[in-house]
């Protein structure tokens, strides 16, 4: 179970950022915004999901943790850590919570960005070949392209 709460952390990651950099620490008490974009909103209600079925005194340290990991600056990625020990507490506490936001994360937008020269963003399976490099021979059905790819 202990390994499914930390992936489920670590899969919610994104779309939490995505809610603390939009709401700041009133990521759990704002009202949904139809402008925010479907990442941000995602991302509250996963916060949300795990606020509603926890304890008063898991909701008062997760608070707390909203509030460290919108903080900036060298304690930034203290205030995240805590935040992600929060959320891996509240899911080995209720253990239904982490079925619950597997299904949250599987119906959530799934934003994909490459960036800088030559990148590949990918935002499903690929099936095919990928090369960024010059002169790259690729193996198909175990023979090898005749010229290097160019980019």
């Amino acid at each position: 179970m202990e390994t499914e709460i930390v992936q489920a952390v670590d899969q919610m990651g994104p779309y939490v950022a995505a809610a603390l950099a939009a709401y700041g620490a009133n990521v759990l008490s704002r009202a949904e915004d139809a402008a925010a974009d479907a990442t941000v909103n995602a991302g509250r209600q996963m916060l949300l999901r795990v606020w509603n079925r926890i304890s008063p005194t898991r909701r008062a340290m997760l608070q707390q943790a909203v509030e460290d990991a919108v903080t900036t600056g060298p304690a930034a990625d203290d205030g995240a850590a805590a935040l992600r020990m929060q959320l891996r507490h509240a899911m080995s506490e209720v253990p239904q919570l982490v079925e619950e936001l597997r299904k949250l994360l599987a119906s959530a937008p799934r934003t994909v960005t490459a960036s800088g020269e030559r990148s590949v963003a990918v935002g499903g399976e690929s099936t095919g070949v990928v090369s960024t490099g010059d002169g790259a021979y690729i193996t198909v059905h175990g023979r090898h392209t005749t010229e290097p790819t160019s980019s």
